[in-house]
């Protein structure tokens, strides 16, 4: 494998564009307005511009929008500062780029009150209005989609805007065509799950009594970074091998002190090229591994099981939560949140979501990640040993990351 792949190319991007305007011209709407936040805003909606545009890097700090219209070229409109430029055209295919007023007036961009700038800045609104007439389709609507990360103000500016063309989509046509990956985009999830891989590798060999966990910690995403990773994080739970119940998971720097016998569970989140891998996995530290955990962690991971074993093409998304809980409940176990996973690609949470509310169908080539919250009996304590993330292909799942799905033996 490449040690820094990019497989995403131009012709791919025309069969994303083709496919939202065939949904365009069945529904007599003038052009999609695409919006997402920039990749730094990790958690929310910030694959929507990526997708379209192939500006997936943390170069994009600014409000950015896609414009596919009905008929004519694919425009992205981008508020910020003229150095931008010279970034987008080093990752991005698209050829209209248009700089825009910000509608933040403390947003890193052009000062749109100086002489020189003031007559050829126009906002995002009067720039897609303008290549809606450009493209004789002023007489049509614009989709909005990706309001669900966008700020009241933006979401008020286009309103006020495009007045009576201003419309929110039922269906978010690129949400839908993001859920189903390409084999090029799947081989850039494949490489950020490897690069997690990595870091559970670090964890294996570096762990040892004696150093703070957030020491353990940085050498795990530094391995990942040294490897291209555009973001790498760890959380780390650990505590003295006598129940989970005294297990301490800090999101933040983990302070405490690693002790042999540590029965330590730890989370990934990986970026490459903007695409997400997130895994879970859990480990002893210089020690047996005591039957309590042995014990706990074969119920978590059976349920998970079972919940995997009936993935492929058609299932009900939801059926996969339903099976885990229900494999779950045999041993008095419950569930935590209504959800056991999420689809994972340009974004962190994407779909599908494999909550038991969620009717639509399995497809092949979702990308998905269970990582199933269990509340243990007696103490509701929240017990979540194990994170896969897979492909679903046509006769069942295919495991992107390669790390046991085991308690392992950590400093050893």
């Amino acid at each position: 494998m490449d040690k820094f792949p990019n497989y995403i190319k131009p012709e791919l991007f025309e069969t994303r564009y083709h496919r939202i305007r065939e949904y365009l011209k069945a529904n007599d709407i003038g052009a999609l307005l695409a919006y997402s936040t920039p990749p730094e805003h990790k958690w929310g909606l910030t694959g929507h511009v990526s997708y379209l545009s192939g500006w997936a890097n943390h170069d994009r700090i600014s409000d950015t929008f896609v414009v596919v219209p009905a008929e004519g070229e694919v425009s992205l409109l981008f508020a910020g500062l003229p150095y931008m430029l010279q970034q987008i055209k080093e990752v991005s295919h698209i050829k209209d780029l248009r700089m825009v007023k910000a509608v933040d007036p403390n947003a890193v961009a052009v000062d749109t009150k100086s002489k020189t700038n003031i007559s050829i800045i126009k906002s995002f609104g009067e720039e897609t209005l303008s290549i809606l007439n450009e493209n004789k389709l002023s007489n049509k609507k614009i989709a909005v989609v990706g309001t669900n990360n966008m700020s009241i103000f933006i979401y008020n500016h286009l309103k006020e805007s495009f007045k009576e063309k201003f419309v929110i989509p039922q269906r978010d046509i690129v949400a839908e065509l993001r859920s189903v990956k390409s084999s090029e985009e799947i081989q850039m999830i494949k490489h950020a799950a490897r690069l997690g891989d990595i870091g559970f590798e670090t964890l294996q060999s570096q762990a040892r009594p004696g150093i703070h966990g957030i020491e353990l910690v940085a050498e795990m995403e530094k391995s990942a970074r040294q490897l291209g990773a555009d973001h790498a994080k760890y959380w780390m739970s650990s505590g003295p091998p006598t129940t989970w119940e005294v297990c301490n998971l800090d999101i933040k720097p983990h302070l405490r002190i690693l002790e042999s016998g540590d029965f330590i569970n730890v989370c990934s989140y990986i970026v490459y090229k903007g695409y997400w891998s997130h895994g879970m996995r859990i480990g002893v530290l210089n020690g047996d591994i005591p039957k309590y955990h042995r014990d706990i962690f074969n119920i978590a991971k059976n349920a998970q099981d079972a919940g995997l074993d009936i993935i492929k093409p058609g299932v009900p998304v939801g059926n996969i939560a339903k099976t885990i809980r229900e494999n779950a409940t045999q041993h008095n176990w419950s569930l935590m949140g209504g959800r056991v996973g999420h689809g994972c690609g340009l974004d962190y949470s994407e779909r599908p979501i494999p909550a038991e509310s969620n009717k639509d169908l399995l497809q092949e080539n979702n990308t998905i990640i269970i990582h199933s919250a269990f509340s243990l009996p007696g103490s509701g304590k929240m017990f979540v040993p194990l994170g896969d993330q897979f492909q679903v292909t046509q006769n069942g799942i295919e495991f992107l990351m390669g790390f046991p799905r085991e308690i392992v033996q950590l400093g050893n």
